[in-house]
């Protein structure tokens, strides 16, 4: 376990954790069952940040700063992945053009809104919030938010299709054992329900349901995942979980 978790961070945050773990490809698929776990992890660590903040500021402020953490930490992994896709998606090109599109490391006007939005989302769910939750369950949220984005981007995992020509990054999630994907998601709505309750797991349905939308969506449209389109899925899940807690928590306080 201790291997998995080490692997994950060195692969998702800008920790920098000296150890070399050996045969990394085939680890990453023996490691699924603790991807949730590790975002819990990372999680409890922003959160931790984030409740620093609420000390000095507002708890609608210290949501604006714990987002600038997250990226930090991250180094904007995902971000990269979700402004990478919208470009590609949006672009209204051929297949092979819009994975071309997707490799380009400059950022065009489609990955920009994406961006643009992620965020007004997310910051604009946190004010609300901030209205109706008391500082533990804002740092609750805070873990769970940061978890969610691994439970969505786990249940792509699920008999994945990788639509790459050559061996890129999301042909490590291909062939992941469906039990591994499975106790992901147990250990996810165990924290999220346990945490935060009735919109919390209303919350986590609609990173489900999303998923089903978005794995059709991009089977359809591209033949499979690349690495950037399962990275998105990260951010859009976090996006559609605080959606929902967000109308659940202002509908029954």
């Amino acid at each position: 376990m201790f291997g998995s978790l080490i692997l994950l961070t060195q692969f998702f945050t800008r920790i920098p954790i000296p150890y070399e773990i050996p045969d990394a490809t085939a680890k990453f698929k023996k490691s699924i069952q603790y991807f949730t776990l590790f975002g819990f992890l990372i999680g409890c660590l922003e959160a931790f940040f984030f409740w620093l903040m609420t000390l000095i500021f507002p708890s609608w402020f210290a949501w604006i700063l714990f987002w600038v953490a997250d990226g930090i930490l991250t180094g904007g992994f995902h971000l990269d992945s979700l402004a990478d896709t919208a470009d590609g998606l949006y672009s209204s090109r051929t297949v092979d053009r819009i994975k071309e599109i997707m490799k380009d490391s400059r950022i065009g006007t489609m990955g920009s809104l994406a961006l643009i939005y992620f965020y007004a989302i997310v910051m604009g769910a946190g004010v609300v919030c901030s209205q109706y939750l008391a500082t533990w369950q804002f740092v609750a949220l805070a873990t769970c938010t940061t978890m969610v984005a691994k439970s969505g981007m786990a249940l792509l995992f699920y008999k994945m299709v990788y639509a790459g020509k050559t061996k890129g990054l999301g042909n490590l999630w291909t062939g992941v054992a469906t039990w591994r994907i499975v106790i992901a998601q147990l250990f996810s709505i165990l924290v999220i329900g346990g945490l935060l309750g009735f919109p919390g797991l209303g919350g986590y349905l609609a990173v489900v349901l999303g998923a089903l939308w978005y794995r059709h969506y991009i089977t359809h449209k591209l033949g499979g995942f690349t690495g950037d389109t399962i990275g998105a899925y990260g951010e859009l899940a976090q996006v559609a979980f605080l959606l929902v807690l967000t109308a659940l928590v202002r509908a029954f306080g």
